[in-house]
C-alpha cells in the first residue's frame, strides 16, 4: 500500500514537472513580409514570384507545428499566408496593418509554448521584432522580401530575434 502510495506521488511529481514545463515554454513568432506584389494598385495581390516564395514559406513552416498565424487587411499578406493555412488547417487572424498594438496583445495572450507567423509589410516587421523582442533591426527596403525574423519569447523578458533568408533574393 505504501508503495502504491510512493508510486503515485512520484507520477505527480513528473506531471507536475511536466506541466510547469509547458508553462514556461517559450512563445515562437516568425515575422515575415508578404511576397513579391504585383503592379502598384491600392491593394495589389501576389505575383507569380510571390506565390512561389509563400509556397516556400509554407514548405519550410508546416512541420513546425505552427498554431497561430497572423495577416493584415491587404490581400497581399493573406495570399502570403494561404498556402501555410491550408497546409496546417489553422486559420489566419486578420488585423489592421497600422494596429501594431492589438497584434502584440494577440501574441502575449497565446498560450505558452504557442508558435504564430506573422505576415506583415516591409515598414512594419521591424516594428513588430522590437515590440516583442527589445531586438533593433533596420526597416526592410521595398526589395527584401527573403527575410524571415524567428523571434522567442520567455515569460515577461525580453527575447531574441533571428535573421534568417529563405527563397531567391
Amino acid at each position: 500500500m505504501l508503495r502504491r502510495a510512493a508510486l503515485a506521488l512520484w507520477f505527480a511529481c513528473l506531471a507536475g514537472i511536466g506541466v510547469a514545463q509547458a508553462q514556461n515554454a517559450p512563445l515562437t513568432v516568425f515575422v515575415v513580409r508578404h511576397g513579391e506584389k504585383g503592379p502598384e494598385v491600392p491593394d495589389p495581390s501576389l505575383n507569380e514570384t510571390g506565390r512561389k516564395r509563400a509556397a516556400e514559406l509554407a514548405r519550410m513552416l508546416g512541420d513546425a507545428k505552427v498554431t497561430a498565424l497572423f495577416v493584415t487587411e491587404f490581400k497581399r499578406t493573406q495570399e502570403f499566408l494561404a498556402p501555410l493555412a491550408a497546409a496546417t488547417g489553422v486559420t489566419p487572424v486578420r488585423l489592421l496593418a497600422r494596429d501594431v498594438d492589438a497584434l502584440i496583445e494577440q501574441l502575449a495572450a497565446l498560450p505558452a509554448g504557442s508558435r504564430a507567423v506573422v505576415a506583415s509589410h516591409s515598414n512594419l516587421v521591424h516594428v513588430i521584432v522590437q515590440r516583442l523582442s527589445g531586438v533593433v533591426l533596420p526597416q526592410l527596403t521595398d526589395l527584401d522580401y527573403d527575410h524571415i525574423v524567428v523571434v522567442t519569447v520567455t515569460g515577461k523578458e525580453k527575447g531574441t530575434a533571428v535573421v534568417l533568408r529563405y527563397g531567391e533574393k
